[in-house]
């Protein structure tokens, strides 16, 4: 029977989940067909691994505890498991990698992908470590002369990127869903096939991973809303982006400087809903949320929902049954969201 593609499994891939824990032997007779590992001292041996490991077709999850070793990747194993890029995270430990003489430092913290066609050799302390095993299908990687085995600080955008994607993954795993959204699958993907050539990635993995780098960058406008140091600058300082490839990505929500605004308006709004009849509340939340005067706060508010923000709570006075809204707001929210067609 043809194995399914990710994109053929419809709105949820089923997760396999398996859990292993014992003596470290256990654990260096399960990983025979991938590599040889000896534990660095002989009282190793004796102590115990842990592993919360998940199989998301087409990719493979490991989390991994076990101690010092030292892991060989031979030539037999290239023929066993070499297919394969070996995305990994150190959370506690590191590795020292050699692989056809290209020496490898992989970092706590450090995104490593190590093409399994190659035979290596790997000295690593205790760690706990997260991997992900892509086939080089997966991503439309074919292995070449030149030794490739890079590696991402976490403070680099490719590396925020493929980090904040694991992460993601692994909390939505551990969570123990059963199905996981093909485009949360795809990111990861398009995102370690723009790491492993930048110049050759397809179109469709950079559009995923430009998916993935706006994500970020919403993530990190959300934490920072009430931040006044909070700007377009900041942005591209810290994603390395150009001005205009970030003009680009939020040309659906008219800019970023539109989104942040819009953001920190509903940010507002939310806050104000917790106690909308206190006096002086209006002007408390408008100068949290950045906005320069309690005027500029209530014309943006009454542009976005039709009313001034003294309207947005009250009761209305009468409305269509069979819809009894609490609030003026609260109806403007249904509306919005129902058909234009069932919309009175």
């Amino acid at each position: 029977m043809k194995p399914h593609s990710y994109s053929e499994l419809g709105p949820g891939i089923p997760v396999i989940q398996d859990i292993q824990h014992g003596k470290i032997d256990l654990w260096m007779d399960a990983c025979t067909s991938i590599f040889g590992l000896s534990p660095i001292e002989k009282a190793d041996a004796n102590k115990d691994y842990s592993v919360l490991a998940w199989h998301v077709h087409p990719v493979s999850i490991i989390n991994s505890q076990y101690h010092g070793m030292v892991t060989r990747h031979s030539r037999w194993h290239v023929e066993e498991s070499g297919g394969q890029i070996h995305v990994h995270r150190y959370r506690h430990g590191r590795a020292s990698v050699e692989t056809a003489g290209l020496p490898v430092e992989c970092e706590t913290g450090a995104i490593t992908l190590l093409d399994y066609s190659r035979p290596f050799t790997s000295l690593h302390t205790e760690n706990n470590c997260e991997s992900f095993f892509v086939p080089h299908q997966a991503i439309n990687y074919e292995p070449s002369d030149t030794l490739h085995a890079p590696v991402y600080s976490q403070d680099s955008t490719i590396g925020r990127l493929i980090g904040r994607e694991m992460d993601h993954l692994l909390n939505i795993l551990r969570a123990g869903a059963l199905t996981i959204a093909p485009a949360d699958i795809q990111r990861f993907l398009g995102c370690v096939e723009v790491a492993m050539a930048p110049s050759q990635a397809s179109e469709s993995a950079r559009i995923r991973a430009r998916n993935s780098l706006k994500i970020a960058i919403q993530e990190f406008i959300e934490a920072r809303l009430d931040t006044p140091t909070l700007n377009v600058s900041l942005i591209l300082q810290s994603f390395g982006v150009s001005r205009a490839s970030l003009y680009r990505m939020f040309d659906m929500e008219d800019g970023v400087r539109n989104y942040i605004s819009r953001r920190r308006l509903y940010r507002a709004v939310t806050e104000l809903a917790e106690a909308p009849r206190v006096r002086g509340k209006v002007h408390e939340v408008s100068q949290r949320w950045g906005f320069s005067t309690d005027s500029n706060f209530n014309r943006m508010v009454k542009r976005e929902f039709g009313v001034p923000p003294g309207a947005l709570f009250q009761m209305p006075l009468s409305t269509p049954k069979p819809y009894q809204y609490v609030s003026r707001v609260h109806e403007l929210m249904d509306r919005t969201a129902r058909r234009p067609e069932l919309v009175a």
